[in-house]
């Protein structure tokens, strides 16, 4: 079979949807049976990286006009798309290559790894539905992002041929919202293997002076995106400093969203928590291995999360972890000893000051790391996949 991998921009703003694109690309480079031709125009470094490490991935783009750009963009889609999906879109051009590209390649399948569908009248599509967050948490979402979700994902879940999900809870979701069978959704947690640090090791760890970290710290690598929880992370900060517990130190890593500036930034100046957390921004891979490596532990507060990259990176790199008590995050843990009720600043207090001080609780996290990362890394991804998209073309003959 001939695949059309639909990833036109990514962006770091995107967070997790931007490492499950990539990594599902690592897992489809393993394939030996089909082609792959992945539609890239922006350049991305890690993008690029893959394709220039397995040639057998063919890059296509659009051809370029005389202005030296893909055409005029769809403005009308990106005022219409959520913040931290616009990027994903911002080459998508007005005249949609997709058509002339599955003629010209023979495409059989376009695969999107994100929550959106590319079509054409030759081939079947795919796309990977990664959450349905304004369902649950309708207050994070402006009207108009309601409505593009509301009718653009019912548009999307209804014209795929298949559909991709990480966790079961999403699959649950799309059933129960969108009316959609069963067995058109296929549930399949990529493998956590050949992941960006796994090109790293002791020797790499740099000095975090540059960030102005120079003592031990508690880690949060997440966007500031309002469900991410960063606020009630400031609150139980904020305990423990009436506890009088002013020592222990949080280091945030992320994307800064418009939510950092107008709340969060406010509260720690309000309540002089600023010799206590430090919003580092984004930082490049080997820096961001370099928090990991030095921190004491993680601690992933989120509200809402179809899987977790931080929780998983900690528990793959052996660093001690807790994480709230949503969604797939239980799962990805395994063991209610390191997990919190996010709403709760008291017992995120709690825990964040074991994780601070007890050395026993954070090498019994380590020892519960060694027995979830073998079932993270090994989930048989790439032959669930296979079979998806055997299934989806021998569903028409």
């Amino acid at each position: 079979m001939n695949i059309l991998y639909y990833i036109p921009s990514l962006g770091q703003d995107l967070g997790g949807v931007r490492q499950y694109a990539v990594t599902l690309l690592k897992i489809l480079s393993n394939d030996i049976e089909n082609n792959y031709y992945v539609f890239h125009e922006s350049n991305d470094p890690e993008v690029m990286t893959v394709l220039g490490n397995n040639p057998q991935l063919k890059l296509v783009k659009e051809k370029k006009d005389k202005e030296g750009i893909a055409t005029i963009y769809l403005k009308k889609i990106k005022r219409r798309l959520l913040p931290y999906y616009s990027k994903v879109f911002a080459t998508y051009p007005e005249k949609d290559p997709v058509d002339k590209i599955c003629k010209k390649y023979k495409i059989d399948i376009i695969h999107c790894p994100y929550q959106y569908l590319a079509q054409s009248k030759t081939a079947k599509s795919i796309c990977t539905m990664h959450d349905v967050q304004e369902l649950h948490f309708p207050q994070y979402f402006t009207p108009e992002n309601r409505a593009y979700r509301a009718t653009n994902y019912l548009k999307f879940i209804n014209n795929a041929d298949k559909i991709i999900v990480s966790y079961q809870h999403i699959k649950n979701d799309i059933i129960k919202y969108f009316h959609t069978a069963p067995d058109k959704i296929t549930v399949c947690l990529l493998d956590m293997g050949n992941l960006w640090f796994d090109k790293y090791n002791a020797d790499d760890i740099e000095s975090l002076a540059t960030l102005g970290i120079d003592n031990n710290f508690i880690l949060y690598p997440a966007n500031t995106w309002e469900h991410k929880n960063h606020q009630k992370l400031l609150e139980a900060l904020l305990l423990l400093k009436q506890r009088g517990l002013n020592n222990i130190k949080l280091v945030c890593s992320g994307h800064q969203t418009p939510y950092f500036e107008s709340q969060l930034k406010p509260f720690i100046n309000r309540h002089d928590l600023n010799n206590q957390i430090n919003f580092v921004g984004v930082v490049n891979e080997k820096l961001l291995y370099s928090l990991y490596k030095t921190c004491l532990g993680v601690v992933v507060p989120t509200l809402y999360e179809a899987g977790s990259f931080p929780l998983m990176e900690a528990i793959l790199l052996d660093v001690p972890v807790i994480c709230s008590s949503v969604t797939s995050l239980p799962e990805t843990i395994g063991d209610a000893n390191f997990i919190f009720d996010p709403l709760d600043a008291l017992y995120l207090s709690n825990k964040l000051e074991q994780l601070w001080n007890d050395e026993i609780f954070r090498q019994r996290s380590i020892g519960n790391n060694k027995k979830q990362a073998g079932r993270l890394r090994n989930t048989n991804a790439l032959n669930i996949i296979k079979t998806l998209y055997c299934s989806t073309i021998e569903a028409t003959n």
